[in-house]
């Protein structure tokens, strides 16, 4: 980075602060806060509506200048009607998506919306939410929506995937009987056909697979669009997991590159292979790259909070002699710890001693209590445990 880059910020960033001042500025927007990593602004209307504008279309029609015509289209943007539609209107506009877990667990005004938007796991460190789906930008629903419309959480996801039927069933076509290893690319440049939802819809990849013979594998590698494989070998899977390494790492908002399939029941799943599978590593990689980039986001998030409670731990990805990976996470003495999912634990001892050990050693010694409040998983422990404890698990440290 530039030193004028590093004191005054990026192009991008300058962008998305000018517009976080506008949209701060307007009387309905009760809290709002710009994200330079998914180039959007989160916000929470007066009405109740929690909204996410993105920039990055915006950035791109005008060339990265701010000036009226900018703030003309962002009023209409963001602005919605003072009304909240009625339940028969807005049905028809809701849509599900997937989004990294916690997505949207900001703390707005004196509440907070991990209570208010309206959310649930989907797959590990994944969750869905529903849209209302606007000609210029989406509204996330939330819980007051539900009171509002007098329906339940239930009906608004199921409402969201029929709504998806259509599409659906038009996407079928694109599947025939496979003769070795088929790519299929669904796009979705401008996130207006919600393709990306569809693995979301009950059957529909398992759909896929009765269709054409196969156990088919699927990658979100962003939040827009989706990669199915059909007739993957062994042989064939690092190739595919570099495919969708690539994809994720080029994505404008990165999802997962982690594969997913269908169990024995039809449901969506993570893809599990044996240690001497061809893509093993490859496949734990993407796995961590998902869980330390959604406790990353949450970390953030958390320790901005003035009322935090304890010390919010990171979950580090560290790389071995070997070349294996795994995940680790500290426990600090004299105060309380969310600590997040990890492989090992590293102890800070007020000593100066520092040793790891590994997570099912620690829980097998010692109660990490789960505080279910927070998505991803958090784990509430206080001070160390006694030196009895302590000495043991320092017996077991690798």
């Amino acid at each position: 980075m530039s030193f004028l880059g590093g004191v005054f910020g990026s192009p991008r960033d300058r962008f998305g602060k000018k517009i976080l001042e506008q949209v701060r500025g307007y009387e309905v927007v009760e809290f709002a806060r710009f994200d330079p990593e998914a180039f959007e602004i989160a916000c929470r209307l007066r009405n109740g509506y929690a909204a996410t504008l993105k920039l990055e279309m915006l950035y791109r029609r005008f060339g990265g200048k701010v000036g009226a015509e900018l703030f003309a289209v962002i009023d209409s943007m963001l602005l919605p009607p003072a009304a909240r539609e009625s339940w028969d209107e807005v049905s028809p506009k809701l849509r599900p998506v997937v989004r990294r877990a916690g997505y949207g667990a900001v703390r707005v005004a004196e509440a907070d919306s991990r209570d208010m938007v309206l959310t649930r796991p989907a797959l590990p460190y994944l969750c869905e939410l529903v849209v209302i789906d606007l000609p210029s930008t989406v509204q996330f629903v939330t819980r007051q929506d539900l009171s509002r419309w007098g329906v339940d959480e239930e009906q608004v996801y199921a409402v969201a995937h029929a709504n998806l039927t259509e599409l659906a069933m038009s996407t079928m076509t694109a599947f025939d009987q496979a003769e070795g290893v088929r790519v299929l690319d669904f796009t979705d440049d401008d996130g207006e056909n919600y393709v990306g939802s569809l693995p979301l819809v009950a059957g529909w990849l398992a759909g896929v697979g009765a269709r054409t013979g196969t156990t088919p594998l699927l990658f979100l590698p962003g939040h827009l669009g989706m990669l199915v494989v059909l007739g993957a070998t062994p042989a064939a899977m690092p190739q595919l997991l570099a495919l969708a390494s690539e994809r994720h790492e080029a994505a404008l908002r990165p999802l997962s590159a982690v594969p997913y399939t269908v169990d024995d029941n039809g449901d969506l799943t993570p893809l599990r292979v044996p240690e001497d599978h061809p893509a093993y590593a490859e496949i734990r990689h993407a796995q961590a790259q998902l869980v330390v980039g959604a406790y990353r986001s949450q970390t953030e998030n958390l320790r901005e909070e003035d009322d935090r409670e304890g010390a919010i731990m990171e979950l580090l990805l560290v790389s071995a002699p070997d070349g294996s990976e795994y995940t680790m996470t500290s426990w600090t003495d004299g105060a309380t710890n969310l600590l997040p999912a990890a492989d090992f634990i590293c102890f800070v001892t007020g000593d100066g001693d520092v040793f790891r050990v590994a997570w099912d050693d620690v829980s097998g010694l010692v109660p990490l209590e789960l505080a279910d409040e927070y998505d991803p998983p958090r784990f509430r422990v206080q001070d160390h445990p006694p030196a009895e404890v302590m000495a043991r698990l320092r017996a077991l440290a690798r």
